[in-house]
């Protein structure tokens, strides 16, 4: 059932990533407005910040992704990148997924890119508000053809790969690694040239938020103590975790577990969808390709589960206190990623086969063609319109660009977030949803939100010397002389939530239903000021500036240089 691929594959590929797509995102998609929740934070005009690229000399953050939306926002209002970005996104899964199983006939590839977009993974990832990391597993596909075309054929691969990793390292430092993981899998040959090129090229893919990190991690405490216990995959019904990961799921946020996920039926059948999907491996053949394949979810599958194997979280963290890095690792269910690629072919090749076997007085296999392609979606209806309805567009309040305007005219300050206890916020005019604080990116200068994450109980501490030097600040007995003496000349308070304590006495700059701003004094003017308070001095030395500096330009150039390479052969 395999035949050439033609340019008419490409547009069913499309057409098809983009039925799904819209029956995931058409609530954002049919009018302006933003989706706000989680950690999915977009906002109308993201003002530039050195943090963007790690040269505010602490742990970055979404390093090089803020720097991005920036630009974008500065041209391009942030609800319309917004959609753009997620729909995107998804457009690209729906291709690259159909790009990997290209050879087969068009409702097989449909069976492996419902499976790819329409999943457990993607549904909890989305409801968690990680969007760049969702948009970084979408990219996985091409990354996995251009692995494999790099290991039949170095030079010919080498371009397509490198892109690729570039924008999978964009996207978040966890879909970098995942990238890279998936390239070695993958391309690795035993040759000279092979594992050298593939780990330089995501090593040098990956050094906008490697370099940073590593140079902010000498003055900064990276917590690993509990941490993989916190965020260990958890079961979601009573199959089980074992069950709950093999059916790409097993988020440590119960939260955001879709209902029918709680149900062990509907959990063992996903698993054996999961099966159905392994077995087609076989059929789609023994080659390397379908080796490496196998490896790759063996891989990805061992990383997602080893918090909640005997004496893994003890592994994990003695690892992460040798190596501070390895933190990265918490949260392991999204590790899983990668193994939804072993799926596809699959897939594919199930429903091929299936398709082979219809003939006159079997017609009705074509229906059971037909619900290999639906099933992941009866499996997860609740995926469908915006998480089942439950998420529609807000609009920030005019206060908000307000607080902006008066901050930017004054200059660079410091200004702390109340309330103070933890990041996420939930807001009348959003409907109450948990959001991350929008603030740091909404408001020019430097914004310092307690960026501490509280789980069921645990408290995982922030790793930024600044929030210690405000939390010292407002525990002090005079709140507003502690703050300035640590570089604060602001405070904003949002309204509407518990929590928010004392409110150190300043000259009132803006007070309306949703936010007060508080100015505190020009710091230059007090006596009391301390500049060697953390982050009150010059943002990094020259020394650091210069290395996150070279690192951005050499993966700009590894971009720039492979582009123009693939262009050069389609011309």
């Amino acid at each position: 059932m395999r035949r050439p691929v033609v340019g008419r594959d490409r547009l069913v590929d499309l057409a098809v990533g983009l039925v799904l797509a819209f029956l995931v995102l058409g609530p954002l998609l049919l009018g302006r407005g933003f989706w706000l929740f989680g950690d999915m934070v977009f906002v109308p005009s993201q003002p530039w910040k050195d943090a963007w690229l790690g040269l505010d000399g602490q742990l970055p953050r979404a390093v090089p992704m803020d720097a991005l939306m920036s630009v974008l926002t500065a041209v391009v209002p942030g609800d319309l990148v917004q959609k753009a970005v997620l729909l995107g996104a998804f457009l690209a899964g729906a291709v690259g997924a159909g790009r990997l199983v290209g050879t087969y006939p068009w409702y097989a590839r449909a069976a492996a890119i419902t499976l790819f977009v329409w999943n457990p993974w993607v549904h909890e990832r989305l409801l968690m508000g990680q969007w760049a990391i969702l948009a970084g597993y979408l990219l996985l596909p091409w990354v996995a053809h251009a692995a494999l075309r790099a290991r039949r054929d170095l030079r010919d691969g080498t371009p397509p790969l490198a892109v690729a990793l570039v924008l999978s390292a964009v996207c978040s430092p966890s879909s970098g690694l995942m990238a890279v993981l998936v390239a070695l899998v993958l391309a690795a040959r035993p040759t000279r040239a092979h594992v050298p090129v593939v780990l330089g090229t995501g090593l040098v893919a990956n050094l906008p938020w490697l370099v940073p990190t590593l140079v902010a991690a000498r003055g900064s405490a990276v917590t690993v103590s509990g941490i993989f216990e916190v965020f260990a995959p958890r079961a979601e019904s009573a199959a089980g975790v074992w069950a709950s990961l093999l059916s790409l799921g097993g988020t440590w946020k119960s939260a955001v577990v879709p209902p029918e996920r709680t149900e062990a039926l509907l959990v063992l059948l996903s698993c054996g969808l999961t099966v159905v999907a392994l077995l087609g491996v076989r059929r789609a053949g023994r080659g390397s390709d379908e080796r490496r394949l196998l490896v790759l979810g063996a891989v990805c599958l061992l990383l997602a589960v080893l918090p909640v194997l005997p004496g893994g979280t003890r592994v994990l963290e003695a690892v992460g206190g040798a190596v501070p890095g390895a933190a990265v690792l918490r949260d392991s269910q999204r590790f899983l990623a990668p193994a939804v690629l072993v799926l596809l072919p699959g897939i594919a090749a199930v429903a091929s086969g299936l398709r082979a076997r219809v003939r006159p007085g079997r017609e009705a296999l074509w229906g059971v063609v037909g619900l290999v392609v639906v099933a992941p979606v009866l499996l997860l209806p609740s995926l469908a319109w915006g998480a089942a309805g439950s998420l529609p567009r807000s609009s920030f309040p005019e206060e908000w660009g307000t607080v902006a305007r008066v901050l930017e005219e004054e200059g660079p300050a410091r200004t702390v977030v109340l309330p103070w206890r933890g990041s996420y916020r939930g807001y009348d005019w959003n409907d109450r949803r948990a959001v991350l604080d929008p603030a740091p990116r909404f408001l020019p200068g430097e914004v310092v939100i307690d960026d501490r994450t509280f789980v069921d109980g645990d408290v995982v501490p922030s790793e930024d010397p600044r929030v210690a030097a405000v939390d010292r600040a407002l525990a002090a007995p005079d709140p507003a002389a502690a703050l300035r003496a640590a570089g604060v000349r602001w405070v904003l308070v949002e309204h509407g939530m518990a929590g928010v304590g004392e409110v150190p006495e300043g000259t009132v700059r803006h007070e309306g239903e949703e936010l007060t701003l508080l100015d505190l004094g020009d710091l230059a003017d007090d006596p009391a000021h301390d500049a060697e308070a953390p982050g009150t001095g010059e943002a990094s030395d020259t020394g650091d500036v210069v290395l996150v500096v070279l690192a951005d330009v050499a993966t700009l150039l590894l971009l720039s240089g492979n582009a123009a390479a693939i262009l050069r052969r389609r011309v």
